[in-house]
């Protein structure tokens, strides 16, 4: 090769293209090293670990269960057996709250990498490294993915820009690191974005081909790939098959068609599943559209082994009371922050100004009818998981739209630079660096400030496993961090129960609880309104065991860890700490 042409091979030819890549990967996981060492803190949110007790089960041909037991996957159990049945609870019960497809993925890679579940440490669990790195190989797929689309419909300078800061977004890093299924189902909804822009090409080009069928049924089976990672992402089946409807010339009607057939084939198989077990099609999850509202205010549902008359209470005002208080509250805090920084504000200019680019308005109003309808579903599918976890919880759907949002509000920033008749390079190069810089404030704190302490912790890898392996792989433990002990413990453990003594007895009876393990999630209550005013709370019984120097008249578990008190409560039917090992 010529050294001229050698020359312009890597300064504008391929080759440029290849050091941009290149330095774009290295960029990436550098990054990642650097978040996972400074900002790292392990798992705190208890669904995570739920979920990836459900994968480890998996993984080790246990099937489909779970060690954390709800009582009201007891109750559904219990139901569907018939009231003639005498319904002893399995340990493991199948697990009737978490969509497969994420636990499946997160048990394929326990079988390929070298998970180890032995705790060493209080603040570092092994396989909570290995699912975060998992996640964020996601994200970086999520990000080139996002790339393509932005150059599809943009401009190289806006696909590069508009993944940069998707790329150096806090909020998306903390997702990463929470085990939680979200950077799998952004990138999943990418993909559906990335498939009905081929579909509105291909319709633009020659709409009597024919040639968009293929990407209508891969879109539908995405989207049934999306509702089997988190059931409400299925209702954004929605605008998808709205958007195809408005596209399509010729063949309308068939290719919606197609659309929900492959969807239903992908999911219909599980929920024929859940139904079979539980007698709902969702299981448990199905639910949230009550929880929140009175009678079954917090986790109450959840934690009920007979719900039927609070749900016959629940009326249709106290559904819309449930979303106007929560679209009040989303409208106010959610929106402003939506995506973890300030762009979207460009995104929501940016609606006045009208598009040359058939495609780019089009997929503008499917974006639009997509953040409608999963601010529908969210402000009515919230449940106890966004008040324990404001922010990072799969409650959270907005989140998905965001990198899109980001790439319209990027559009527009460029249309202002272009209005500025900046000079020189130099200068746009400067305001460009400096939105950057002003964007990406949030993730460079994070990195700077570390990890934060986790002083008064009850998620403590090492201590909670300690503590639940006093117990024995069949027997079944109660807590108040249920999904910690059966992800960190591997050990079966009920949901607290709705109080000490009939409900804590129902469960009893069906199954003997051995040890009762309490935490700062309960000790840690408000003394007035959470304890004294509540005597049927556990937090009264820490109270009244504190006072008394022994549990209530008739507890069946009097034997007590004094180590671990104030903070943490311990009661076993035997002392078993003494025992040999």
């Amino acid at each position: 090769m010529p050294l001229q042409e050698w020359i312009h091979h890597w300064e504008e030819g391929a080759g440029a293209r290849l050091l941009k890549v290149a330095g774009a990967i290295l960029g990436f996981i550098v990054l990642g090293c650097l978040y996972d060492l400074l900002a790292f803190q392990g798992f705190s949110n208890e669904e995570a670990m739920e979920t990836a007790q459900v994968a480890r089960n998996l993984s080790e041909g246990k099937g489909y269960v779970t060690q954390s037991i709800r009582p009201l996957s007891i109750y559904l159990l219990q139901r569907q057996a018939g009231p003639a049945a005498k319904l002893d609870i399995p340990l493991p019960a199948p697990d009737l709250n978490s969509p497969p497809v994420y636990p499946l993925l997160m048990a394929g890679l326990m079988e390929v990498l070298p998970f180890s579940f032995t705790a060493s440490q209080n603040w570092f669990y092994q396989p909570e490294r290995w699912i975060a790195v998992f996640n964020q190989v996601l994200f970086f797929a999520a990000v080139l993915v996002l790339f393509r689309i932005a150059r599809r419909l943009f401009e190289a300078r806006v696909a590069w820009l508009s993944t940069i800061i998707f790329a150096g977004t806090n909020l998306f890093w903390k997702f990463t690191v929470s085990g939680l299924s979200t950077m799998l189902l952004l990138l999943i909804f990418l993909a559906v974005v990335w498939c009905l822009a081929g579909i509105e090409e291909r319709e633009r080009a020659a709409p009597t081909s024919g040639g968009q069928a293929g990407l209508v049924v891969l879109a539908g089976a995405l989207m049934g790939i999306g509702g089997l990672t988190r059931y409400a992402f299925a209702w954004m089946i929605l605008p998808v098959a709205l958007f195809i409807a408005a596209i399509a010339r010729r063949a309308r009607v068939r290719l919606c068609l197609a659309l929900l057939a492959s969807f239903l084939v992908v999911m219909g198989p599980w929920l024929v599943r859940n139904f079979m077990v539980s007698g709902a099609f969702f299981g448990g999850a199905g639910y949230a559209l009550v929880e929140g509202t009175p009678p079954l205010e917090e986790d109450r549902l959840e934690r009920s082994f007979d719900p039927g008359n609070d749900l016959k209470r629940v009326s249709l005002l106290d559904v819309t009371d449930k979303f106007l208080t929560n679209a009040r509250a989303m409208w106010r805090d959610d929106l402003p922050r939506f995506g973890g920084n300030w762009v979207s504000a460009f995104f929501l200019v940016g609606l006045l100004i009208p598009f040359h680019s058939p495609a780019l308005g089009r997929i503008r109003m499917f974006l639009v009818f997509s953040l409608i309808v999963l601010f529908v579903v969210q402000a009515l599918g919230q449940t106890h998981l966004s008040a324990d976890s404001p922010e990072i919880n799969s409650e959270n759907l907005l989140v998905l739209l965001a990198p899109l949002v980001f790439v319209y509000g990027v559009g527009l920033f460029f249309i202002l630079l272009d209005q500025l008749n900046l000079a020189t390079v130099d200068a746009r190069g400067a305001a460009v660096g400096g939105f950057i810089v002003v964007l990406s404030i949030p993730f460079v704190t994070s990195l700077l400030l570390g990890r934060a302490a986790a002083a008064n912790s009850p998620y403590m890898p090492l201590h909670v496993q300690l503590a639940a392996r006093l117990t024995k792989p069949q027997e079944l433990m109660m807590s108040d961090i249920p999904g910690a002990v059966a992800w960190y413990g591997e050990r079966n453990c009920a949901w607290l129960t709705l109080d000490d003594d009939r409900e804590f007895l129902k469960l009893n009876a069906l199954h003997p609880v051995k040890a009762l393990f309490l935490t700062q999630r309960t000790t840690d209550e408000r003394f007035l309104s959470e304890m004294m005013l509540k005597r049927t709370s556990w937090g009264y019984f820490v109270m009244e065991c504190e006072a008394n120097g022994e549990v209530p008249t008739g507890f069946p578990l009097t034997k007590a860890r004094s180590d671990l008190l104030p903070y943490q409560m311990f009661l076993s039917d035997q002392a078993r700490w003494r025992m040999p090992p």
